[in-house]
């Protein structure tokens, strides 16, 4: 019985594996996780971003899917290593979520913000989606480059892009 329960246990956990690691090569990313609140009581978030490191070439296309559990929209905002947040301060406080808000929100709703040239290459592009969808932008950053980024609207969701 104990053999059959490991082997079952072994089998499920290299078929989680190979999921994700066929998620993370299909160059599809998913939000994942839940909300709860309770008055008086509590705040709980468990979303973020799955995988949450990928591997992308330059001018390979990544696609984001919303699969998490809430009706929140999201964006994956490109921002240097040091503007992502370390602590419930700094996400409360993150000056970088604000500039991409703002972007997204400038003369009507613009899903797509570039900072610089088309594609995901530096600070400050953005892409912005609703729940039940998805949204795709190509990496044009230089191979060797390593893109960090946030949902400027959640920004303990953190993620990056390997250019390979």
């Amino acid at each position: 019985q104990m053999r059959k329960l490991l082997a079952m246990v072994v089998s499920a956990a290299l078929a989680a594996t190979v999921a994700l690691s066929a998620s993370a090569s299909s160059g599809t990313v998913f939000t994942r996780g839940d909300e709860k609140f309770v008055p008086n009581a509590m705040i709980q978030s468990t979303l973020r971003f799955s995988p949450g490191g990928v591997n992308a070439s330059t001018g390979q296309t990544l696609t984001w899917t919303h699969a998490d559990q809430t009706e929140a929209p999201h964006t994956v905002t490109i921002v240097d290593q040091a503007d992502l947040p370390a602590s419930i301060d700094e996400v409360f406080e993150c000056p970088v979520c604000g500039a991409a808000l703002d972007a997204h929100f400038a003369g009507g709703l613009n899903p797509v913000v570039n900072a610089g040239a088309p594609g995901l290459d530096q600070p400050g592009d953005s892409l912005f989606f609703f729940a039940g969808e998805s949204i795709s932008a190509e990496v044009s950053a230089a191979a060797g480059t390593t893109l960090n980024y946030l949902c400027a609207i959640h920004p303990w969701m953190q993620g990056s892009i390997t250019v390979g």
